[in-house]
């Protein structure tokens, strides 16, 4: 049965009492500060549960105690992709009370490990990134330390080495889908055009159009994969400039941009050289946009369900950070939501050589 005090509002007094502890360390628990043994955190939440005790918010929130905010690790906040899921995350995140606190890496990772740090220094509940961690590269101590110790979802991306849950679009499947497509429609010289930095979505990308390549029987060739310097449009554009400056013998005659700024890029270049889509050369996409389909032609795209990624990887740090016991032990710690290839008219077979 319910203990309940007079006013039948139990104080923070008496969850110490039942937990044995004092009521300080009733309060480092709630606020999630100070140094409280696992043990004795246990029985104080038991003790909380049992009581049904409801912390007086207003006077946390006077006391500087609460929280309720969320950090969240972006690699480029005017890439479209990235604005859509801060949009979905900050949408779930107000539901149940949290703030959000964004944070722009350029895919640095000294500038995510710093974020990282004031975070840190804020003492937020828990973080949702898109990490700048590259496949086969080292992880930074602080990095590493950072993301074992603290709620932490990744978006879009994960790391090696760091167990936590992920949620993200099928990179590999959707890669591959558009590059099938392109051999299909009798392209062999098939390029893409990528960001600077070999994160682990870039790279399950690389895997989906390498493994198309192989199940088609064509060769794979370096001088076909460009990785641009920065992940902006005119990054895109200098990586396709080097394919479109290629001998015509040698010139991809469709490329694939990997990500919808690296593909504007590839526009830009295409038109600069005065060349036509698709009669010179055709283009697919990644991520769908509203201008996709009023560009003459119209965008082939893989699109992926952006809002969704970041909707579901929200509600996945609301419940490890209030319901982390049950959590921990579900299955879905990776979640991989399908792509779709959305074919406009921005692909045609390849002109026969003259």
């Amino acid at each position: 049965m319910k203990h309940e005090s007079p006013g039948n509002e139990v104080t923070i007094r008496e969850v110490g009492k039942r937990a044995g502890v004092s009521p300080a360390t009733v309060g480092r628990v709630i606020g999630g500060y100070g140094k409280v043994s696992e043990p004795t955190r246990q029985r104080v939440l038991e003790a909380i549960r049992q009581l049904d005790y409801h912390p007086n918010t207003i006077a946390q929130s006077m006391k500087g105690k609460q929280r309720k905010s969320v950090g969240m690790i972006v690699s480029d906040i005017c890439n479209p992709f990235f604005g859509m899921i801060a949009r979905a995350v900050d949408d779930t995140l107000i539901k149940y009370g949290y703030n959000l606190v964004i944070c722009n890496t350029d895919d640095g990772i000294d500038k995510e490990a710093s974020y990282l740090k004031t975070l840190t220094e804020k003492r937020v509940d828990g973080v949702l990134a898109c990490t700048a961690c590259e496949v086969e590269r080292k992880i930074p101590r602080p990095v590493r330390k950072f993301y074992l110790e603290t709620p932490t979802v990744f978006i879009d991306r994960e790391a090696e080495g760091i167990d936590v849950p992920v949620i993200q679009a099928d990179n590999f499947g959707g890669a591959y889908e558009a590059v099938v497509h392109l051999i299909q429609l009798g392209h062999e010289r098939i390029a893409i055009v990528a960001g600077g930095s070999m994160v682990s979505s870039i790279h399950q990308r690389l895997q989906g159009y390498m493994k198309a390549l192989q199940d088609f029987g064509l060769q794979f060739r370096d001088d076909l994969v460009k990785l641009g310097r920065l992940l902006g449009v005119e990054s895109g554009a200098y990586a396709a400039r080097e394919l479109l400056n290629m001998p015509a013998a040698e010139r991809p005659t469709a490329i694939v941009g990997l990500n919808n700024l690296m593909t504007t890029g590839v526009l830009l270049a295409i038109r600069e050289a005065g060349m036509t889509i698709p009669d010179d050369i055709s283009v697919i996409g990644w991520d769908d946009f509203d201008l996709a389909q009023v560009l003459s032609p119209p965008l082939t795209v893989v699109t992926q369900p952006t809002y969704s990624i970041g909707s579901i990887a929200a509600e996945h740090l609301i419940a490890l950070l209030e319901r982390q016991r049950s959590y921990r032990q579900a299955n879905d710690r990776k979640i991989i939501l399908k792509t779709e290839l959305v074919i406009r008219e921005s692909c045609t077979s390849p002109k026969a050589p003259k």
